[in-house]
């Protein structure tokens, strides 16, 4: 049975979220990386194409592709043309709603260790 104060817990809130909202809410991602996350769903884009696609310069999405990758939200596959140079893709969706299942799973017994 759940306290009356789960229901303050916006975040905790499913019932119009699809699974996508539901992963950037797990993983905390902010707009740009909402925006980015989208972009490269089912493609592959280099820095400087997802920084276009999202009208920021390379740095910030740098930063922010940085956060992803250190959150495994994404792949990022080397490419060699005269130069080295990245391009970045989502893990598939099936592996993305596993991994969020399994970070709220051990967010949850951490919260239960913590209370106990």
């Amino acid at each position: 049975m759940f306290h009356r104060s789960f229901l303050y817990m916006d975040f905790l809130e499913l019932e119009d979220k699809n699974d996508r909202q539901i992963i950037f809410d797990v993983f905390d991602l902010n707009n740009l990386q909402r925006s980015i996350f989208q972009e490269l769903q089912n493609n592959k884009k280099t820095v400087q194409e997802i920084a276009e696609d999202v009208d920021r310069n390379r740095s910030t999405v740098q930063r922010s592709l940085q956060e992803m990758l250190d959150k495994d939200l994404l792949m990022r596959e080397g490419r060699t043309e005269k130069t080295v140079y990245y391009v970045y893709t989502t893990l598939p969706i099936e592996e993305l709603r596993e991994l969020t299942c399994e970070v709220v799973q051990t967010w949850a017994t951490e919260v239960e260790n913590k209370l106990d």
